[in-house]
């Protein structure tokens, strides 16, 4: 009877201990690397390397080759382990973007961050994230970042950035009217992230009148029709946000016209799109949130520019998104190696990497390359400047400034 009793109260206590260990392990934070020192670490990145935006986002695999390659070599990696970016060509299509995340994230060791750059694509991801437990860094649309989940935006949102570049032009505005700006961009989530009532408001606030907005296709080599209604609206300015051959279709419709108006653009006009066409763009405006090619004697471009001339980078590698690449390698290299430091291994979890995220205020990558600051409540960069275009240079008007919050007012 009393064996009996025994291994009714063994049975029973085991029973127990198995729930208690099933419970712990929901609420006990999940590292992919365990708490031994790992062999490796993992980062996913998708791109478009040889579709619509490549020749733009595409330069996010050289310049994550060659970030990972100074941070391996000149900083150690991790803690002493080298990380390693599997790199994906997505080619612009959503459902191979879609594929291709899926077997990326199920690599061994899972990736700590999965970078993407592709508006739709991280759109559809953001929810994924969460259920996947990791951490994704994305293009700066709403629809890409919010509700709030585990995304992170690479650059400020893209009505923020056209809004800085807006304030600045009705700032050195000399005529008693306010300046006319009409909209053309991209039929697209991307293209559309700037249609936002924010971003209306916005140019209310400063002065700037909204007169006409035209959509076009992603594939469209033709826009005179929406032109020719843009240009009967007496427009200053035009305004989109899109890249490569979208600015190029613009400025050809204009060149055609013979429309010499100016174009302000988000980061879509860097020297991906510029070196399409060189001179076409000339005295057109954009956004930035990281400093210049062209700042030859800046410490950070020296920096960088030495990895991009010892592997031969060309002309076609020059993008804003180089630049990306390397912010977010040393952002991820920061954020991993402090939570090493204080947390051991074991501490790598998606919970400690948000936290520590979060927690990023002026984070100078290359002590100057850009600045990023995060908080839980607004996942964005929050500064950037104004630059102008001249042949195939892109120089700053301004230096770092705060962009204004557009978040929808359901996010903050």
């Amino acid at each position: 009877m009393k064996r009996k009793r025994f291994t009714n109260l063994f049975g029973f206590t085991l029973v127990l201990s198995c729930i208690f260990l099933f419970g712990m392990s929901l609420i006990t934070p999940y590292s992919a690397y365990g708490a031994k020192k790992p062999r490796v670490i993992n980062i996913g990145l998708i791109g478009d390397y040889s579709g619509p935006y490549a020749p733009l986002v595409g330069v996010t695999r050289p310049g994550t080759v060659d970030a990972w390659q100074y941070i391996n070599g000149e900083l150690g990696g991790v803690n002493g382990v080298k990380v390693k970016p599997l790199l994906r060509d997505m080619s612009g299509k959503i459902s191979l973007g879609l594929s291709m995340y899926n077997e990326v994230i199920n690599t061994k060791p899972k990736p700590t961050f999965i970078d993407i750059y592709i508006t739709p694509l991280s759109e559809a991801l953001r929810e994924r994230y969460v259920e996947d437990n990791t951490v994704g860094f994305h293009a700066g649309a709403v629809v890409s970042l919010y509700p709030k989940a585990n995304a992170y935006a690479v650059y400020p949102l893209y009505p923020e950035q056209v809004g800085v570049v807006l304030n600045w032009i009705r700032k050195n505005w000399k005529k008693k009217r306010n300046p006319r700006v009409g909209i053309i961009t991209w039929d697209t989530s991307y293209g559309r992230a700037i249609l936002i009532d924010e971003f209306y408001k916005y140019l209310k606030k400063i002065g700037v009148d909204l007169v006409e907005t035209q959509l076009f296709g992603i594939r469209d080599v033709d826009v005179m029709a929406q032109l020719m209604k843009l240009r009967s609206k007496k427009v200053d300015f035009l305004v989109t946000n899109t890249a490569a051959g979208g600015p190029l279709t613009i400025k050809k419709g204009c060149k055609g016209m013979g429309w010499n108006v100016p174009l302000i653009n988000s980061a879509g006009s860097d020297w991906g799109t510029v070196n399409l066409s060189p001179g076409l763009f000339d005295g057109d405006i954009l956004f930035m949130h990281t400093k210049s090619f062209d700042e030859k004697k800046d410490k950070s471009i020296k920096t960088v520019m030495k990895y991009y001339k010892r592997n031969k980078r060309t002309v076609k590698e020059k993008s804003i998104f180089y630049f990306i690449a390397w912010q977010n390698a040393l952002i991820e290299h920061k954020v991993m190696s402090d939570i090493v430091n204080k947390y051991g291994w074991k501490g790598l979890t998606t919970k400690n990497i948000k936290r520590a995220l979060n927690r990023l205020k002026n984070f100078a990558p290359l002590k100057g390359l850009t600045k990023i600051t995060y908080s839980d409540d607004r996942r964005t960069p929050r500064v950037g400047r104004v630059y102008t275009i001249k042949g195939t240079k892109i120089m700053p008007q301004t230096d770092f400034m705060q962009v204004p919050d557009m978040r929808p007012v359901k996010y903050r």
